[in-house]
């Protein structure tokens, strides 16, 4: 079993570390910038500028962020961590309240830098875009943190549990009387805005893709507001074709605006009562990139890694009468090239196959998703069972954008089976 060894294992260069760093006084953003970056860092004088709210609120509560990583021991955070590999079933915990060390350790430079895991490199930018604001909403989440350290809330002490599952092919066992589960089309909000009980996140293979680099799609989005999510890259090996990662009871810190280019940190997400606070369920999957639409093997790949992802519900048997709900989108599209209508059958497919009572499918009014809406009935009428829709998407000759059309028989082109 290979283990990742924290700072503080060292007990000697950790007291150099506590003695360069945490054992002086902060009363202000600059100080913080020459002490912990040597003045680097412009994103320290940019909020002094121009969001000084946020600024005094983050120095507000960073005394309780400070005597955090001043008294930690392996009593409070083991010295190492194990890293959960690929191709094997396996599980952390951490309380709200060990996640928040290692993310600050992160924060302020203190990890190794052959780590994924180099928070502090958002806010290491020289010019305003998404990785600026990333760098709002870490610096918004740790204000949170520092808030509920000063009020000793117990909510630090709730557990995230990172979860890692591989499957041995089973496909054919759910295959012959599969009905399809229900599906609810939403062409407007966020599927972190519903009430299914878990959400996708469309990720890459390495989880949090670029959310560290400057990256701003779905997962990376995902990361900046429920930064929690991000201590997973410290520890998760890249996902095979066969695994899929869960990450449960993660909180939305941060509201946001936009997407890619236009994506900006809006406000705090949190309100006083943490009663009623959401926590989420991420359901972490990664889509062939930039697959061929004609290519079977890459076909069934992707409905049996969304299949892998969904059965992940089922980890934990107390779970068991929970309602199986899932959010998801536009998986695999985007960035990744895949086709909008052959990615939604794949999932709904899998979500079937997998026994989720219902998926919620969020299509962001992508006019790509228009047509497929248009004809669901269609669809369900022609393929009774869901191995039908199943053989049909893997056997057929299909063309980028025609999906539903060579499935249903409506196109005349040369390259199309008519039904």
């Amino acid at each position: 079993m290979e283990y990742i060894q924290l700072p503080h294992k060292d007990k000697n260069n950790w007291n150099r570390i506590c003695e360069k760093y945490f054992k002086k006084d902060i009363n202000n953003f600059a100080e913080l910038n020459h002490i912990f970056y040597e003045g680097k860092y412009p994103f320290f004088n940019e909020i002094n500028k121009k969001y000084t709210k946020e600024g005094d609120e983050f120095i507000k509560v960073y005394k309780y962020l400070n005597k955090l990583i001043l008294d930690l021991d392996d009593k409070i955070l083991p010295y190492e961590i194990k890293i959960l590999k690929t191709k094997k079933n396996d599980i952390l915990e951490f309380t709200r309240r060990q996640v928040a060390i290692l993310f600050l350790l992160s924060f302020f430079k203190i990890m190794k830098k052959e780590l994924r895991f180099y928070v502090y490199n958002v806010i290491s930018t020289t010019k305003k875009g998404p990785k600026f604001e990333f760098g709002r909403c870490f610096l918004n989440y740790l204000t949170n943190i520092g808030k509920w350290l000063s009020e000793q809330n117990p909510i630090l002490e709730e557990k995230i549990k990172f979860i890692r599952i591989s499957k041995e092919k089973e496909l054919n066992d759910y295959m012959e009387e599969t009905i399809f589960c229900d599906i609810n089309i939403y062409t407007k909000g966020s599927l972190f805005d519903g009430d299914a009980s878990y959400c996708v996140d469309f990720a890459n293979k390495n989880i949090g893709g670029g959310a560290l680099v400057g990256g701003c799609v779905q997962e990376e989005i995902l990361f900046a507001i429920q930064p929690e999510a991000i201590v997973s890259m410290l520890f998760m090996e890249k996902m095979g074709k066969d695994d899929a990662i869960r990450i449960d009871n993660t909180i939305q810190y941060s509201k946001y605006e936009g997407y890619g280019e236009s994506f900006i940190f809006k406000s705090n997400a949190i309100g006083n009562d943490t009663n009623k606070i959401k926590r989420t369920k991420i359901i972490a999957i990664d889509a062939f990139p930039h697959s061929s639409i004609k290519d079977q093997k890459i076909i069934e790949r992707d409905i049996y890694k969304a299949f892998v992802g969904f059965k992940t519900v089922y980890y934990d048997k107390k779970e068991v009468n929970e309602e199986k709900t899932i959010a998801t989108g536009n998986w695999g599209c985007g960035a990744f090239g895949g086709d909008y209508e052959l990615k939604f059958l794949q999932q709904w497919i899998a979500a079937s196959f997998a026994g989720i009572k219902r998926l919620d499918y969020y299509t962001f009014n992508d006019k790509k998703m228009k047509y497929i809406i248009e004809m669901l009935d269609k669809i369900k009428m022609k393929y009774k069972k869901v191995k039908d829709l199943y053989d049909a998407l893997c056997t057929k000759k299909l063309s980028e954008g025609k999906v539903v059309k060579i499935l249903l028989g409506l196109t005349e082109e040369d390259d199309c089976i008519i039904i």
